[in-house]
């Protein structure tokens, strides 16, 4: 089973880069894509910014700090956030058909697509000739102190896309989960 080390991440929004900052923390390479120019400043800004709170507080280390800094590329090109990524997450606002549409042929065959957004998991599945990859994803308690990722099956998920989610899933939880404590006293707001 191939584990999912590089992370496509189409869609600026909130949930787009928390899951970036999860994804990164937990050593995935991510690559965040959104057409617009505009939503990548405000999503940079708000990735660093995130970062910075965390790392000030004390809920990350030095090194998680630069991992999540060093780990998020931000792109208006789609091919080149797709290329040789192993799970891509839909995070985006509304059903983009001209991005939906663009996936099939960009993505390897063994990559998995995650619904994160607004678009729901049958609809990606209907524009890929393996609806076998695709799942859900659920980003939980994202305000809270210990955020995590959930996995859920789509209705044609494979077992073998499910297992490398579930793993995926576990080493973001398991990085999320071992951030060390905020100093006390320290102003604290969620890594994502």
């Amino acid at each position: 089973m191939f584990s999912i080390e590089t992370v496509a991440i189409l869609g600026a929004t909130e949930r787009g880069t928390s899951c970036a900052v999860l994804s990164a923390l937990a050593g995935c390479a991510v690559r965040l894509f959104d057409p617009s120019d505009a939503a990548l400043d405000r999503a940079f800004e708000a990735v660093r910014h995130r970062v910075e709170i965390a790392w000030s507080s004390g809920a990350i280390t030095r090194t998680e700090r630069q991992r999540i800094l060093d780990g998020v590329l931000f792109t208006p090109d789609l091919e080149e956030a797709l290329t040789g990524a192993d799970l891509a997450v839909d995070a985006l606002p509304a059903p983009a058909e001209e991005i939906l549409e663009r996936l099939a042929p960009l993505l390897r065959a063994t990559s998995a697509v995650a619904a994160a957004g607004e678009v729901a998991p049958e609809t990606i599945a209907a524009r890929l000739p393996q609806a076998g990859r695709v799942l859900s994803l659920r980003l939980v308690d994202v305000q809270g102190p210990v955020p995590r990722v959930e996995v859920q099956a789509a209705l044609d998920t494979s077992g073998h896309v499910l297992a490398r989610a579930f793993d995926f899933a576990e080493r973001v939880n398991v990085a999320a989960r071992t951030a060390p404590a905020p100093r006390r006293g320290a102003a604290m707001e969620a890594i994502p």
